[in-house]
């Protein structure tokens, strides 16, 4: 291709991105996904659950119609996942109670919605997503939405996954901060090979969070981004490993906070709870049921925030919701998105590194059972002891 050509094209794709915006800003509306294949995959092991088996997806009953079944015997539904569509027979095990474990779910937990109570609801700061194809019209959101574009984004209709991390982190009903500006970039992490294989290629990560932070200079200074999501491991020997890591570092120039998945210096993991413990009492947390390496306790430097048992955003429709009986640490980095949100409206000249060690400093110890043994969380999330601490930071 001709040098001049290619420059040109180079320099009308930057205007592009350039270009003025004119917030809220929806570039792409996605349908509604339909999970109602689950029902046809139902056998007896559908009702059946084992702890190491490191399934997210066991007992997932979405979508499915259960009223020939009998389960009235099966107390192993206490590990069952279902949503909205979900229709459940008359008589279910004792103490498995579908409304209320779905309503308990929706509890941020650990105290947070004490702090919306008194205003602190991440209102005036703007929360980045990158994730996957969202369902940009979903109520638990909708109104928070402020930019939704797409980079790569390869699937057909909205995913489970990005309207889960939107609603654990912005959810009106269900998130973190539920008064915090939302600004989405869905996409797919990388290209399927000439075998069909999946290769993670995280310069599409690198290409989202550049937009975001070019999106960022368009907001007035009341209204910045001021943390990004990202539900994913940067993973060094992954395609594009470098690209990330350059995008993360210029995010944090422009004072803005990118979160993943198993990041050295702002170590997290997710917290065991049973469907029907009260969410807001520390003792009813214990390690993260699978894929976390908790359960047996926690040391120093690993902050715990909740992660199983959470009903989310469900992409099946727009008043659709999803409990999640397992969790993974997908759920644990927007709720953590939230709580940063949080501590830029009580302390706006916070930074990674304040937040990080007061959070430390103010967390709590959680001890729990397991098998007859006794573990201990040494670093469990304490939501309003962090905000006052921030609070007189702020008033230094």
């Amino acid at each position: 291709m001709n040098k001049f050509l290619f420059s040109v094209i180079l320099l009308g794709g930057a205007a592009a991105q350039a270009k003025e915006l004119k917030f809220p800003h929806v570039a792409v509306l996605r349908t509604h996904a339909d999970y109602s294949f689950i029902q046809n995959n139902l056998s007896t092991d559908s009702f059946k659950f084992d702890a190491e088996a490191r399934d997210g997806f066991q007992m997932d009953l979405r979508n499915c119609d259960l009223t020939g079944y009998d389960l009235a015997g099966n107390r192993q539904m206490q590990y069952a996942s279902f949503n909205t569509l979900t229709k459940f027979p008359a008589r279910l095990p004792p103490g498995f109670t579908p409304e209320k474990i779905m309503e308990l779910g929706r509890n941020p937990g650990l105290g947070v919605r004490k702090l919306h109570k008194r205003g602190i609801t991440g209102k005036g700061v703007g929360l980045g997503i990158i994730d996957q194809a969202l369902l940009s019209t979903h109520a638990e959101y909708a109104a928070r939405l402020k930019f939704y574009e797409e980079i790569h984004c390869l699937e057909d209709s909205a995913s489970m996954h990005a309207q889960a991390v939107s609603s654990l982190a912005v959810g009106k009903t269900i998130g973190v901060a539920p008064g915090a500006d939302l600004y989405v970039i869905g996409q797919t992490n990388g290209d399927r090979d000439e075998k069909g294989q999946f290769q993670f290629d995280l310069g599409y990560i690198a290409r989202s969070i550049d937009r975001l932070v070019e999106v960022n200079k368009q907001l007035p200074e009341a209204a910045k981004i001021r943390v990004i999501s990202i539900s994913l491991a940067m993973v060094k020997k992954w395609k594009g490993y470098d690209l990330a890591a350059a995008a993360i570092k210029r995010a944090a120039e422009n004072n803005i906070f990118v979160l993943t998945v198993g990041d050295e210096d702002f170590p997290m993991d997710g917290l065991g709870r049973a469907p029907l413990a009260d969410p807001d009492k520390k003792e009813s947390y214990t390690g993260g049921l699978m894929f976390c390496g908790n359960k047996q306790g926690s040391g120093p430097a690993e902050v715990q925030v909740p992660m199983d048992s959470r009903t989310l955003a469900d992409p099946n429709g727009d008043n659709a919701y999803y409990f999640a009986r397992v969790g993974g640490q997908s759920w644990t980095v927007p709720w953590m998105a939230g709580l940063y949100a949080l501590a830029c409206q009580v302390y706006p000249e916070v930074t990674p590194a304040i937040f990080w060690n007061a959070m430390l400093e103010t967390a709590d110890a959680v001890t729990f059972k397991k098998d007859g043994a006794a573990y201990t969380l040494q670093k469990v999330v304490n939501p309003e002891k962090l905000m006052a601490r921030l609070r007189k930071l702020d008033n230094y």
